[in-house]
């Protein structure tokens, strides 16, 4: 594998309770691109990520990183290559934001002081200093998707894995996260529904339906009218950076 690719997926396929979800994807992305896996509700995207933060087994393919299967890295290698935000989270009794992005720190091994700064340094980031000790299941649910989006930015893996990292954002911090990590170079795999924040950020777009990848590119070439019409069902197209959309089509 070339060693500018960071991540490469070949022929992966995913079976959920006996159910194809995943079907014969490929797609590579070369290191420091931001990439998007875009499609309808049940396309797939979602899967293909759970995959490669292995939270779920593919039945058949391979996942390659830095030449490397995913699967012959260790836990904690792995834990420190790859970081994932996730549309689920997990209990929060108990713990606050201060505590949420600690917890994901602790892979790293670091000391008390480099610890703190980086948790500090990344809870200011997303406008949550102030509330750093307040119960973290307190939290309104943009706040709850800063504090994981701070808890990722403060590991700084190598591959971004992010799963609908807007939700529940407002639009300042959709662009002020969004931003950071395209400033800080890493390579990204994402979805997203933001069609509009897929051309600002994306470098390259892999189509998905149907559980397989149907076009891939950039986005100029890969949002167009056709597209738009056949997989989300919308009569719109992509002007510049901005999508100018007419209204659904009938089905």
């Amino acid at each position: 594998m070339p060693s500018d690719l960071a991540l490469e997926i070949r022929d992966l396929s995913v079976e959920v309770g006996g159910r194809p979800y995943v079907r014969g994807v490929s797609l590579t992305i070369p290191q420091g691109e931001i990439h998007c896996l875009l499609g309808p509700n049940g396309a797939g995207k979602t899967t293909v990520l759970r995959t490669i933060y292995r939270a779920e087994r593919p039945s058949a393919g391979e996942i390659i990183a830095d030449g490397r299967s995913i699967d012959d890295y260790a836990h904690h290698e792995w834990a420190r290559k790859a970081g994932a935000l996730v549309q689920s989270s997990g209990l929060l009794a108990g713990l606050t934001p201060a505590d949420i992005v600690e917890i994901g720190l602790s892979v790293l091994g670091l000391n008390g002081h480099e610890l703190t700064g980086r948790r500090d340094d990344a809870l200011d980031l997303v406008g949550l200093s102030q509330k750093r000790n307040q119960p973290a299941d307190h939290l309104s649910g943009g706040e709850l998707q800063r504090c994981y989006f701070a808890q990722l930015l403060a590991c700084d893996p190598e591959i971004y894995i992010l799963d609908e990292p807007t939700n529940h954002l407002d639009l300042h911090y959709q662009l002020v996260l969004l931003n950071e990590v395209r400033r800080r170079g890493r390579t990204v795999l994402m979805t997203l529904h933001d069609l509009n924040l897929v051309a600002r950020y994306c470098d390259h777009i892999h189509l998905m339906n149907g559980g397989k990848i149907v076009d891939q590119g950039k986005p100029s070439n890969v949002l167009t009218r056709r597209n738009l019409r056949a997989h989300f069902l919308v009569d719109a197209y992509l002007d510049s950076q901005s999508l100018v959309i007419n209204g659904p089509v009938a089905t």
